[in-house]
């Protein structure tokens, strides 16, 4: 289906800075923890013309800037399971960075709990696999010690949102309740996904190592590859960076082709 022919509840899920109507590949993105759609935006003008972008619009941002914030992982994969359906007939690709990684993995798993189409391929960076990770509990910080801490562990907040009052007290709600769905969140340990799936991550990202990296190779019965790119947890953020990653995810989009 085409993203302009796609439902209401499609469009207000899922946007698209760039519709490529010739497109044969949906890259869904799903935003690390406070973030929206617009951080992906930078990689429109980098993606080949047969892939069509498509950032994920949590609530509490953009167009839904008014919707009360999810605090689990359910609250977002079950409204964005139905939300995505329209759009699986093409290939798909899902890729998620840190809070983005787990939600791109739980919303395969549920679109398969509901004999759905998934993804061909899942493209995860930044984050342990599930079940691996450490318990941290960010979320219930007090604001200045929440700021401090996310600063120290993973380095995410942008400098124009830390020097900016105001705009640090709009962000500061999304983060927390972003950080809430991610740390507490249960595994239920699920079958092995049957798409193929691949693990970046960078090397001075002292939380999320190579062999961490590796143990998402256990969450797939598909083919499965990882790899690092120097930088910290934020290691996409550099021009060098969202370049890696853009060429091997579409490195990987490409060997699927020659596995069919």
């Amino acid at each position: 289906m085409l993203y302009k022919s796609a439902p209401t509840q499609t469009q207000l899920w899922v946007d698209c800075p760039k519709p490529r109507e010739g497109s044969s590949v949906k890259l869904v993105c799903l935003p690390h923890a406070g973030a929206g759609p617009r951080a992906l935006y930078p990689w429109v003008d980098e993606l080949p013309e047969d892939i069509e972008l498509l950032p994920v619009c949590l609530a509490g941002r953009g167009p839904r800037m008014d919707e009360p914030l999810a605090g689990r992982v359910c609250d977002i994969v079950e409204p964005l399971a139905r939300a995505v359906a329209p759009l699986m007939d093409d290939t798909v690709v899902f890729f998620g960075h840190s809070l983005g990684a787990l939600l791109a993995f739980e919303l395969t798993l549920e679109l398969r709990r509901r004999k759905l189409r998934q993804p061909q391929l899942l493209v995860v960076s930044g984050r342990t696999a599930p079940g691996a990770d450490r318990k941290l509990k960010l979320h219930t910080l007090p604001d200045r010690h929440l700021v401090r801490e996310v600063q120290r562990i993973y380095g995410g907040i942008p400098r124009e949102i830390l020097v900016e009052p105001a705009m640090l007290k709009r962000t500061l709600p999304i983060l927390r309740a972003d950080l809430a769905v991610n740390e507490t969140h249960l595994d239920r340990r699920e079958d092995p996904l049957a798409c193929s799936v691949l693990a970046l991550g960078g090397t001075e990202d002292p939380h999320v190592t190579g062999t961490e990296l590796e143990l998402w190779g256990t969450r797939t019965r598909g083919d499965f590859d990882h790899a690092q790119f120097d930088g910290g947890h934020f290691y996409l953020s550099s021009p060098e960076g969202r370049s890696w990653v853009i060429q091997k995810t579409v490195h990987a989009i490409r060997g699927l082709g020659t596995r069919r």
